[in-house]
């Protein structure tokens, strides 16, 4: 068997080019708001948002690659885009140390006692509309919507 020299190197160790890039947070915010004023303004999923998202974002860079964590966590709080989330109660587990649905840190809610006493009820994303208690809230669903601004009306008209 011939002895290997220090210059070989196993296929796995090569480098490879990447065959993906890492679009620009710009880019994605612009594709997410085109594709919720696009035909289909509502998607009862986060997985078809990001379907759509992809395919627009593809359409300016062939190459992007973009997951449902990064997208979501772009979304939170951009005009024009509504997102709505469905929980479950986990009783039983740690609360989280971070926001679950945008990734910012939580801050904890708190009440005054009849005897002047501050008590922890929860914590609350300051970002996103994420709270909990002491029952762990969990995102289970994600939908995505346009978030229509509709004019006040006045008094007197109509």
């Amino acid at each position: 068997m011939p002895a290997k020299e220090a210059t070989d190197v196993r296929p796995s160790e090569r480098r490879r080019p990447m065959n993906f890039s890492r679009p620009a947070d710009d880019l994605v915010r612009r594709a997410a708001r085109r594709a919720v004023r696009g035909g289909k303004a509502s998607f009862p999923s986060q997985a078809s948002f990001l379907r759509a998202v992809v395919g627009a974002v593809r359409a300016e860079d062939p190459r992007a690659a973009l997951g449902g964590v990064r997208l979501r966590r772009l979304v939170v709080g951009l005009p024009g885009v509504r997102i709505s989330v469905r929980y479950s109660e986990r009783p039983g587990r740690p609360p989280p140390s971070e926001c679950p649905v945008c990734g910012s840190d939580l801050v904890p809610i708190r009440n005054r006692t009849l005897s002047g006493d501050t008590i922890v009820l929860g914590q609350r994303c300051e970002r996103c509309d994420y709270w909990s208690h002491t029952h762990r809230r969990m995102p289970v669903r994600y939908s995505f919507s346009r978030a229509v601004s509709t004019p006040r009306r006045t008094r007197g008209a109509g």
